[in-house]
């Protein structure tokens, strides 16, 4: 492995600074009382920032209430998404309805030209 010089070292160690973005400054923390006085002098801030008063368990118990027993939940089927059907199947993907549009008949041609043991359903 090649050793890298010391002043390239030097350099990757430094924080990356960009010209475009200004120097990171510490923002205090809102209260809630002083969102409730922005919130009386500016209505449009009571819109946008409702005030919440729910534990967590209770909001995911009213977000849904199959969500409410997510943390009991022990065993999860899958696989219930794809249920077959032939006559599905045979519409979507079959040899005449290849034959019906213009890239079904190229996708026959190239499956054909490369030399596919099943062009298609």
């Amino acid at each position: 492995m090649p050793r890298i010089p010391r002043h390239l070292l030097s350099l990757l160690s430094r924080p990356v600074r960009s010209a475009a973005l200004p120097a990171p400054t510490h923002v205090a923390p809102v209260s809630c009382a002083q969102v409730t006085r922005l919130a009386a002098t500016r209505p449009f801030l009571a819109q946008a920032r409702p005030q919440i008063s729910m534990t967590p368990s209770s909001m995911l118990a009213s977000l849904s209430p199959s969500l409410s027993g997510l943390q009991q939940l022990r065993f999860r089927t899958f696989g219930t998404e794809y249920q077959p059907s032939q006559r599905v199947r045979k519409r979507r993907h079959g040899f005449l309805s290849r034959l019906r549009t213009k890239n079904g008949r190229r996708i026959l041609r190239l499956r054909l030209k490369k030399g596919r043991k099943s062009l298609s359903h």
